[in-house]
């Protein structure tokens, strides 16, 4: 029975961390968009985006702000 207890838990667990995850996956990809947009590019298509590790969105995020600041500068 203990067994089985924590498999439900590990499993609800993983259910949650899934669910953010994703949550933030589309959160960066919406962030990216946003930034093609005000640098005037063709935005990134977003099946692609998606598809990427977070870290590989999050280093996105980064060049374009920094292209953007420049720009601004």
């Amino acid at each position: 029975m203990y067994d089985a207890t924590e498999k439900a838990r590990r499993d609800h667990q993983w259910a949650i961390n899934a669910t953010l995850a994703k949550g933030t996956i589309e959160g960066k990809v919406e962030l990216i968009r946003t930034l093609e947009g005000l640098l005037e590019q063709v935005p990134s298509d977003e099946g692609q985006l998606k598809s990427r590790t977070l870290e590989e969105l999050q280093k996105m995020v980064i060049e374009l702000q920094s292209l953007l600041r420049s720009r601004m500068a």
